[in-house]
C-alpha cells in the first residue's frame, strides 16, 4: 500500500558532512570520482583486521550526475555495505513499501531491493538514511508535489529505495558467518556496490519517463489489499 504523506514540517538534521578534518573534495570509487556529500568512519561498524575493507569509510553519500538521484553507502552493523537511491515525490516508486512494488517495475540489484523508507531526519548523520538538501532540493521542497503537500524550504520529502550486501555466499565481517561455509564467503566491497547503487539510480531515473514507469504507477495507483512490508575515470556531481 502506498504510503500517505500528511503535512507538516520535517525536523531538519545538523548538517555534519563528515567526522574527518575535511571533507575531502573528490573520493575515487568504482573506477570513476565523486563529489561527496558526506563522508564518515564509523569505528562502532567497521570491521576489524587486514581485508579488503581496510581502507574504506562507513558511509559516502553523493549525487549521481547522470541521473540526479541522491545515493548513499552505508556499513551495517554486521560490516556488510548496504546502498540506497532517493526518489522525489513525483517518481511512481515514491512512498511505497518493499512488497508493495510491482515485479513489472524489474528493478534488478545485488539480492534484491528490501528497504523502502523515508528519511531518518532524527538519526545522527553517520548512521542515517538521509540526504543534504541541494539548492535544487530546498527549491524543489516550496512547491507541494503532486503526491504529498510537505513543503519545507529547508528540506525535500525524499523516499529512499535500498538493497544490502547480506546475500547467501556475501561476507559479513563482524558476525559469525551462518550464510556461507567459513571459506568462500565474498566481500562485496565498496567498488562493488558503487556499481550497484548507480545501476538502481539509472533504473529508477527510466521509471520516470517509460512506458513501463507509467505501468508502474497505474498499478501503484491501486488500493492494496494487503498491507505491504515496511524496510535497505569520469567525474560525477
Amino acid at each position: 500500500m502506498p504510503r500517505t504523506k500528511t503535512s507538516g514540517r520535517a525536523i531538519v538534521p545538523v548538517e555534519r558532512t563528515t567526522n574527518l578534518p575535511v571533507l575531502p573534495e573528490r573520493v575515487a570509487i568504482g573506477g570513476k570520482e565523486v563529489r561527496p556529500l558526506q563522508f564518515f568512519t564509523n569505528p562502532h561498524r567497521h570491521p576489524g583486521g587486514p581485508g579488503p575493507w581496510e581502507y574504506e569509510p562507513d558511509k559516502l553519500a553523493w549525487i549521481d550526475a547522470p541521473t540526479g538521484k541522491h545515493c548513499i553507502l552505508l556499513r551495517q552493523i554486521a560490516g556488510e555495505w548496504a546502498g540506497f537511491v532517493g526518489v522525489d515525490p513525483d517518481h511512481p516508486l515514491w512512498g511505497f513499501h518493499v512488497d508493495a512494488i510491482p515485479a513489472a517495475c524489474n528493478l534488478r540489484v545485488h539480492g534484491a531491493i528490501d528497504y523502502a523508507q523515508d528519511c531518518q531526519n532524527d538519526e545522527r548523520p553517520e548512521i542515517s538514511v538521509c540526504h543534504l538538501p541541494s539548492e535544487a532540493d530546498r527549491l524543489r521542497a516550496t512547491r507541494p508535489s503532486r503526491r504529498s503537500s510537505f513543503c519545507d524550504e529547508r528540506h525535500a520529502d525524499m523516499w529512499w529505495l535500498g538493497f544490502t550486501a547480506n546475500q547467501l555466499g556475501d561476507l559479513l565481517p563482524n558476525r559469525v558467518r551462518t550464510l556461507e561455509p567459513e571459506e568462500g564467503g565474498v566481500y562485496r566491497d565498496i567498488d562493488y556496490m558503487y556499481g550497484e547503487v548507480i545501476r538502481l539510480a539509472a533504473q529508477l531515473h527510466a521509471l520516470e519517463s517509460s512506458s513501463i514507469g507509467a505501468l508502474c504507477a497505474g498499478r501503484l495507483a491501486v488500493p492494496s489489499s494487503t498491507v505491504a512490508k515496511e524496510g535497505v575515470g569520469d567525474v560525477q556531481g
